[in-house]
């Protein structure tokens, strides 16, 4: 739903800085291929005899078939090493790893010269780190790494209701969402849009994200 509500689409860079396992940098990927979330799971209604198993496989096949062919690499970074081991493999779990690539990075090294990208990302919030004087830090970080990206669009999801204060901007547009009965915020903030090409080229085709992102990580 997140990179629904977001202006991304496959021809632009695509960066969550805390990804931790990876759950935000997966959607983008099983959005921009066109893959059914489902593809690769087992129902338990497969067992049904109501319901032929040719209908199931036809049902695959129809969904195999809307995969597109389009190529990109999405870029996700956290500074926990083992969160990104986690997202490696939920990567390979829904079929999308050859077009995400993980690196540890802390949020305050992250730099880059593309331009037009968007940033969708869920950091830490109270109920993930104990100190709030944390929180507020980590928030004041983002402001200053987010700013930087002056043509880029940013989308941030937390329930920390102060976010904007210490984050130095006044969101776009504020949408009140629920993490299970948790009240969150997503907040909005919206870069100009890329200008229009006569011939456009999907510059993801040639993207190295990998080089693109500073990559002067804590070893």
């Amino acid at each position: 739903a997140l990179v629904y509500l977001s202006r991304w689409r496959p021809d632009r860079v695509f960066l969550d800085p805390l990804c931790g396992s990876g759950t935000i940098v997966i959607e983008a990927a099983l959005i921009g291929k066109n893959i059914a979330p489902g593809l690769k799971r087992d129902f338990v209604s497969e067992t049904w005899d109501a319901i032929p198993p040719e209908l199931w496989e036809q049902a695959r096949q129809e969904a195999r078939d809307a995969i597109n062919d389009k190529e990109f690499l999405l870029l996700g970074s956290d500074c926990d090493a083992n969160a990104l081991k986690q997202a490696r493999t939920n990567a390979e779990l829904a079929g999308v790893s050859d077009l995400v690539a993980f690196q540890k990075l802390p949020v305050q090294s992250v730099s880059t010269k593309k331009k037009y990208g968007v940033i969708i990302t869920n950091p830490p919030y109270g109920e993930r780190i104990g100190e709030e004087k944390e929180i507020q830090r980590l928030y004041r970080d983002m402001g200053k790494v987010f700013h930087s990206l002056d043509s880029w669009s940013y989308f941030i999801i937390t329930g920390y209701e102060k976010f904007e204060k210490y984050f130095g901007e006044v969101a776009t547009k504020n949408r009140k969402l629920y993490n299970g009965d948790i009240k969150t915020y997503y907040y909005q903030y919206y870069g100009p849009l890329p200008p229009r090409k006569r011939n456009p080229v999907d510059e993801a085709q040639n993207m190295n994200a990998e080089t693109e992102i500073n990559t002067q990580a804590d070893k």
